[in-house]
């Protein structure tokens, strides 16, 4: 019996990894701004002022493309980049789609 739960477990887990693109809690600085859109903007991390990283076990979201492709934040003021360097990020962070890293 206890077998049969550990397999079930197990196969759920997988089941769900394979429905989830990454995820994981930050909280750092803003170091680059890049790649302004119509609808958003691209930061870029401050790799100096990482404080907190902490990648969702069953769902992880390895810093080096969070590194790699940067975050993808709104706009303010309707052209304005929602974040400035120097600025915290504080959240989580998951792939909305490939390529598409967005802070929640």
């Amino acid at each position: 019996m206890k077998i049969s739960l550990v397999i079930i477990c197990l196969l759920a887990a997988q089941i769900s990894n394979a429905n989830c693109l990454g995820e994981a809690q930050i909280i750092a600085k803003v170091g680059g701004i890049h790649s302004k859109s119509l609808s958003s903007c691209k930061v870029f991390i401050d790799t100096s002022s990482i404080v907190v990283y902490n990648e969702n076990l069953l769902c992880p979201l390895d810093i080096n493309q969070i590194l790699e492709l940067g975050i993808e934040v709104g706009l303010k003021n309707g052209h304005d980049c929602a974040m400035d360097n120097g600025d915290a990020i504080n959240g989580v962070l998951y792939i909305k789609y490939p390529g598409q890293i967005v802070l929640e």
